[in-house]
């Protein structure tokens, strides 16, 4: 079985092949800076070289047509043809009522489109893409692998919110969670990693990066996450503000006279650590700038370090104990220091990590001490692997496959 899974962003667009058997990677690539006069474009194709070149790619379509082309070249031999695909496999972000992997189709896009307020940057994308590859590919399934499908497991308890219980029914509000393919495929590598095997395994997952959540996972299930009926929950991100006091922005509209969409595009795009920092999101400016002695750049790291421990002892608690601590994400997987400042003072729970091991960056590894009762652990995020199994899976139950 071959499936083609797809990652698009509002200016870029990711693909990776795979062949279903061995679960190897015949294909990969990406384009980026979709819309603008150039796109780069770099792939490789089996073992062969990586090649790079810009094209021209004024929309996702054009992007599409290019991948396309890319995966059918003769020469390639990847694909003699569309046909040997099984199904193309999305990472899609939200949609009313949703929080599964499902085959694509008009109600399920039209269930993305009633929550675009709440991913403004996330969901017109893959509209877009869903309806492009419906066009150009109309007898292939897709499959949309939310990120909320990993935390259907969660008990009703942890996603209820306390409001009036209607407008919950009525609009489908909901704890929903989000990052659900990493934090899935941490579920998976961590036990291996760490060497440990067993029922009732508790695992608190951090996907750190531009954008961050925390998992609590028992016996292999989400149980628990950071983020909520919006990706803005949880910690602070690079631009989103994470969690927050509800009349906050309720005060600003009445005191400043702000509209809906100033507000929210204030708290999703000049939030987080770019709105603490005044400076930027990106953990590498601030440690930077921190180490020049910029208070502010000093405060929104200490902001998410104390967040992320926050998390970490609460999830503890939901767990009832700890087994692995998990790093992920562009942060998690290289943020040294950030690590070292988050464990620093975590003793109580058995964590201990070795600052020798810790000093790793981009490969999967333990850096927890000889003797720690917790495995903490380094592992590089795989999402495009957890959504070929879905697909596949997907595949397989409904009876869906090439066209």
């Amino acid at each position: 079985m071959k499936i083609l899974v797809v990652n698009v962003g509002s200016t870029s667009l990711k693909f990776r092949l795979f062949q279903m058997e061995d679960e190897s990677v015949v294909a990969v690539g990406k384009v980026e800076r979709v819309g603008s006069p150039g796109s780069p474009l770099s792939y490789q194709l089996g073992d062969g070289p990586k090649q790079e070149r810009e094209i021209r790619a004024p929309d996702h379509r054009a992007a599409i047509e290019q991948v396309l082309e890319i995966l059918t070249d003769p020469a390639s031999e990847i694909l003699a043809s569309l046909e040997e695909l099984d199904a193309i496999g999305f990472k899609p972000v939200h949609a009313k009522g949703i929080a599964d992997s499902v085959v694509v189709t008009d109600e399920v896009i039209q269930a993305m489109e009633d929550y675009i307020f709440l991913a403004p940057a996330h969901n017109p994308p893959y509209i877009e893409a869903f309806r492009i590859f419906q066009q150009l590919l109309p007898e292939k399934t897709l499959v949309g692998v939310f990120e909320a499908a990993f935390h259907k497991t969660i008990p009703d308890y942890a996603r209820t919110y306390g409001i009036p219980y209607e407008w919950a029914e009525k609009h489908a509000i909901q704890r929903y969670g989000f990052h659900g393919a990493s934090h899935r495929y941490i579920s998976w590598r961590a036990p291996e990693l760490a060497g440990r095997s067993g029922r009732n395994l508790k695992i608190i997952s951090c996907h750190m990066g531009g954008s961050a959540s925390i998992c609590a996972i028992r016996n292999g299930r989400s149980i628990e996450t950071s983020m909520g009926f919006s990706p803005q929950a949880g910690l602070s991100h690079a631009t989103r503000n994470g969690d927050l006091d509800p009349f906050v922005p309720l005060y600003l509209m009445q005191e400043e006279g702000l509209s809906v969409d100033q507000v929210r595009e204030g708290l999703s795009q000049r939030g987080g650590l770019k709105g603490i920092s005044g400076l930027s999101g990106d953990v590498r400016d601030l440690e930077e700038a921190a180490a020049a002695g910029n208070p502010r750049a000093r405060l929104a790291l200490e902001v998410l370090v104390h967040e992320t421990r926050k998390y970490i002892g609460a999830y503890s608690a939901v767990l009832e104990g700890l087994d692995i601590l998990a790093f992920t994400g562009g942060i998690g997987e290289n943020g040294i220091r950030i690590r070292q400042s988050v464990c620093q003072g975590l003793e109580y729970l058995g964590i201990r990590i070795d600052p020798d091991r810790n000093q790793v960056r981009g490969r999967d590894t333990v850096i927890s001490a000889e003797g720690s009762d917790v495995s903490v652990l380094v592992i590089l995020a795989n999402e495009e692997l957890v959504i070929a199994r879905e697909t596949s899976r997907l595949v397989a139950e409904s009876g869906h496959g090439r066209g």
